[in-house]
């Protein structure tokens, strides 16, 4: 999973069953949110309508080590 370096803002949006389907299908193979392919697909729309726009890159969220029992 990816956390982004800035506050997130929540937001609803309404998919088809199709797009829906898809999105989980990418997520699950990706071992990713479908929220994270949203957001991708936002940056990629931001930066083809505006060249300068620069998407804030996801940095990987690091998890705590744990100690497994013996």
């Amino acid at each position: 999973m990816y956390a982004r370096g800035e506050r997130m803002k929540r937001t609803n949006i309404y998919l088809n069953e199709k797009q829906h389907e898809k999105l989980q299908e990418q997520a699950e193979k990706e071992g990713v949110p479908v929220a994270e392919l949203v957001r991708r697909a936002v940056d990629a729309f931001l930066l083809w309508d505006d060249p300068t726009y620069h998407p804030t890159p996801p940095k990987p969220q690091t998890r705590n080590s744990h100690s497994s029992p013996a």
